[in-house]
């Protein structure tokens, strides 16, 4: 079972209120870094961009990726963000809890299965592994926002290796946007939780940020969800009022 965070099919205070307390729990849960992979030309150019709430700064976050690798220019460079909420996330039995931090553009995503999103996280880091990307990349992922690398895509660290735009087919769709000619691409920052049938919670996908990517940020001007709960309270404030 898949349970999608649509608020505006909410009605009432309650609703509201119960929305923005699950988002909370999602939003500061995801403490690991988040990092950047910009892909052209047979290259990799790999950053930190700090967690959700470093996107949601005023400017998002600075990078610099006109590397001369490609060509000075990012357009049509591949981008994609990866990581997950928490790498040692259990339920109360203790049991882990597949999670994943993921990017696409155009519709809400669908068609995963819970196999597939520890698939993902084992890819990215994994509960108790050592091999997993993240561990590969030390200095990016554990590194200050801003911290960067570049490879090639063929390198034995390269996103394209170690993990893949659909984390090796284990996802129906691709992880990556093209950035335009104009230097250009909207795409958005998603997580995925399994279920877990010891706690009976069901599967949660949860857009987390609405992104505007160039090769000098990466940014969101309000978390999608605290935009629809800052409208949701307005409204009702205005309601409280008429009464």
């Amino acid at each position: 079972m898949m349970r999608l965070f649509f608020p505006w099919l909410r009605r009432g205070a309650a609703a509201v209120a119960g929305f923005a307390l699950v988002f909370g729990a999602a939003f500061s849960a995801h403490a690991i870094s988040l990092v950047g992979v910009y892909e052209k030309s047979g290259f990799e150019y790999l950053v930190n961009l700090g967690t959700t709430s470093s996107l949601s700064a005023p400017g998002g976050v600075a990078v610099n990726a006109n590397i001369s690798q490609f060509g000075g220019t990012t357009a049509g460079a591949l981008f994609t963000i990866v990581s997950v909420v928490d790498r040692n996330l259990s339920d109360s039995f203790g049991v882990p809890l597949p999670n994943i931090v993921f990017t696409k553009t155009g519709t809400f995503p669908t068609g995963i299965n819970d196999s597939a999103i520890g698939q993902a996280q084992n890819l990215v880091a994994g509960n108790g592994t050592s091999d997993s990307w993240f561990d590969l990349i030390p200095t990016v992922a554990n590194g200050a926002i801003g911290a960067n690398k570049t490879v090639t895509s063929s390198d034995p660290v390269a996103f394209e290796v170690k993990v893949g735009n659909d984390f090796f087919s284990a996802f129906p769709f691709s992880t990556t946007g093209t950035i335009d000619a104009n230097g250009n691409l909207s795409i958005s920052l998603y997580s995925a939780v399994a279920s877990d049938a010891f706690d009976n919670t069901p599967q949660v996908i949860t857009k987390l940020l609405n992104l505007h990517v160039t090769s000098t940020h990466v940014s969101a001007p309000e978390p999608t969800s605290l935009l629809l709960i800052g409208a949701g309270l307005a409204a009702l404030g205005t309601v409280r009022r008429r009464a």
